[in-house]
């Protein structure tokens, strides 16, 4: 999936030399960037890791609305080796990609690379060997959505061959959920920014006309939103649009 994977093995040591404690009076109605409505960044480099309720998991918020028992969340999380959630479900689902190490449930494990899609309802016992660090949206999905998915991006399948990106499809249905290759510089189809959009720049770089987004940075764009996207040559991208019609 992405040939330069250093930023996010030094994210995830960065994360692991922090000694995080829990609030004493955790908050339970926690908020960032919950207005799906308004644009959205986050340059992880820069962000502030916080703690969990599990011990050696540690979180870089991107969007929140709610506390422990989330209305709708989405996080870059860490797992230091040996390090697990307790059983617990997912009413409305749970997406992940893992950029670092090995994730594990009682299901499988997923290496770097990793897509994987648990449908609303599912439940596991997530937890890391060796440790690992994982891209994760909860509570998103709609309640029809039935059908769970894991896709290993470093196994070879087919793209969707454009003439200056290549597409991996990891979802399509009342959204859209794509692995972005760029072979040269150019915009981005003006058709998924009005159905707003959410990138994570997993390698390279990304431009929305005011600033140059690196590797590592969040974006999310409401529908119909006037900015034009310029990919840059050789960068890679998670790209999910469609999602962002209502309040979920």
């Amino acid at each position: 999936m992405m040939n330069k994977i250093s930023y996010w093995q030094e994210l995830y040591a960065k994360s692991q030399s922090l000694t995080l404690t829990l609030p004493q009076q955790a908050s339970t109605d926690m908020v960032l960037n919950h207005d799906l409505g308004l644009p959205a960044c986050v340059q992880t480099s820069e962000a502030k890791w916080q703690p969990s309720p599990a011990k050696g998991v540690k979180r870089l918020l991107l969007e929140r609305k709610g506390g422990e028992k989330v209305t709708r969340a989405t996080s870059i999380v860490s797992y230091e080796p040996g390090s697990y959630f307790e059983p617990h479900a997912h009413p409305k689902g749970e997406e992940f990609l893992v950029l670092s190490g090995t994730f594990s449930d009682e299901y499988g494990d997923y290496p770097t690379g990793t897509y994987v899609r648990n449908p609303p309802g599912t439940s596991h016992k997530p937890f890391s060997r060796e440790g690992c660090m994982i891209f994760v949206k909860l509570q998103q999905f709609e309640m029809t959505d039935n059908e769970r998915v894991v896709i290993n991006l470093n196994e070879k399948r087919p793209d969707e061959l454009k003439l200056h990106y290549n597409l991996k499809t990891l979802f399509n249905d009342y959204e859209r959920v794509e692995i972005i290759n760029v072979k040269e510089n150019c915009s981005l189809p003006e058709a998924w920014t009005t159905l707003g959009v959410e990138i994570l720049v997993l390698d390279g770089a990304i431009s929305d006309g005011n600033q140059i987004l690196n590797i590592g940075s969040w974006l999310r764009l409401p529908m119909n939103s006037p900015t034009k996207l310029t990919a840059l040559k050789n960068s890679t991208f998670y790209f999910k649009f469609g999602h962002l019609r209502a309040e979920k």
